[in-house]
C-alpha cells in the first residue's frame, strides 16, 4: 500500500476566490461593484487561477526531491536509498520512505519515567519494567531518594521460575542502552525486583466429599495467581508494586476456592516473621513486591 504523502494546501480556485472576496469590505470599503464584470473582480479571478497553479506545483515533489530528504532524515551524509545505485522505482521509493517515517516515530530518548519503562519492554525480553524517578535502588541496600536519578526495576521473563534473579549481562546490556537515550543529567540505576517473602496459613472447613489434598493444591494455585508479579493483582497485569497485603482479600482469596466452606484463623509469615498489625494490612515499600512461598493448611477442621 502506497504511503499517502501530505497535501501541502488543499484550498483550489473557488476557495480562493471567495477567500478574497470576503476581505474586499475590510480591506476596501468603497469597492461596492463585485460583478464578475468588474475589472477588480476579473484581476481577483485571475490571481486565484495563478495562485492555485502554484499550489499545484507545491505539492508535485520530484523523486529525485525525495531522496535528498530521505538522506537528510537519517542523519547520514554516506545513507542512499537505493543500495544498487541509478535511478530508484517508484516501488522502491515508497518502502524507503515508508521505513525512514517509521523508524522516525519510533520511541528514542528517554525523557519520562513511561520513556524508560517502554524503552527496555519493546527492546529487551523481559517480563515486567519499573521505573522509580529521583530515586537510587540498589541490591541488598535501602532505597534513597535522590534528585536526578531514575531507578528502573526489572522482572526477567523465564519459562521455569517468574523468581529468577536478574542476569547480570542483561543489566549491563540494558544499562548501556539507556545510557545513550537518557538526558545529560540524569543518571539511571537498573535493579532485580525486591521480594518480600509470604507464607500464609489458615484454618479452612470443608464442604463434605472433597479430598484435603485437592484442597489445598487449588489454595496454593489461587495465592500463586493472587500475588503473581506478571500476571496477578486485580488487573492481571502483576501485582502492583508497593502493593499492600491485606488479610480481608486473603480471606476472599481462599473463599473463592471450591470445596471451601469457609475461612478462619489466617496467620501471615513475611520474611519468616509472623505478621501482625491492627489495621489488618502488611505495607510494602514502593519498589517492593510480594513474594508467596508457601501455604499452610491447619487440618484440625478440615471437614464440615
Amino acid at each position: 500500500m502506497p504511503l499517502p504523502l501530505p497535501n501541502l494546501d488543499d484550498h483550489d480556485y473557488s476557495d480562493l476566490v471567495e477567500m478574497a472576496r470576503s476581505l474586499i469590505p475590510s480591506e476596501c470599503p468603497e469597492w461596492t461593484d463585485h460583478n464578475p464584470s468588474d475589472t477588480g473582480i476579473i484581476l481577483l479571478e485571475l490571481f486565484a487561477w495563478l495562485t492555485d497553479l502554484l499550489l499545484y506545483q507545491v505539492n508535485q515533489v520530484p523523486d529525485a526531491s525525495q531522496e535528498v530528504f530521505l538522506q537528510l532524515l537519517n542523519g547520514n551524509a554516506k545513507y542512499t536509498v537505493n543500495p544498487k545505485g541509478g535511478k530508484f522505482s517508484p516501488q522502491e521509493l515508497q518502502e524507503a520512505t515508508r521505513e525512514t517515517i517509521l523508524e522516525l516515530r519510533k520511541r528514542y530518548r528517554a525523557v519520562t519515567v513511561q520513556d524508560y519503562e517502554a524503552l527496555v519492554m519493546e527492546n529487551f525480553q523481559v517480563g515486567r519494567v519499573k521505573a522509580f524517578k529521583n530515586k537510587i535502588l540498589s541490591p541488598n541496600s535501602h532505597a534513597i531518594d535522590s534528585v536526578g536519578h531514575i531507578s528502573l526495576v526489572v522482572i526477567p521473563k523465564s519459562d521455569q521460575d517468574i523468581f529468577t534473579s536478574l542476569d547480570s549481562v542483561l543489566q549491563d546490556n540494558i544499562w548501556k542502552f539507556l545510557d545513550s537515550r537518557r538526558l545529560l543529567a540524569t543518571r539511571h540505576h537498573i535493579v532485580g525486583p525486591e521480594y518480600v517473602r509470604v507464607t500464609i496459613s489458615a484454618e479452612l472447613h470443608l464442604e463434605a466429599g472433597w479430598l484435603l489434598e485437592k484442597i489445598e493444591s487449588e489454595c496454593k494455585k489461587q495465592l500463586s495467581q493472587f500475588f503473581d508479579p506478571l500476571k496477578g493483582g486485580e488487573d492481571r497485569e502483576g501485582w502492583p508494586f508497593g502493593r499492600a497485603v491485606y488479610l480481608s482479600e486473603i480471606y476472599q482469596q481462599l473463599d473463592q476456592v471450591e470445596g471451601v466452606d469457609y475461612v478462619e484463623k489466617i496467620q501471615i509469615k513475611v520474611n519468616q516473621a509472623e505478621f501482625q498489625s491492627l489495621d489488618e494490612q502488611y505495607k510494602l515499600k514502593d519498589h517492593q513486591l510480594v513474594h508467596f512461598e508457601q501455604f499452610i493448611l491447619d487440618t484440625n477442621k478440615e471437614v464440615k
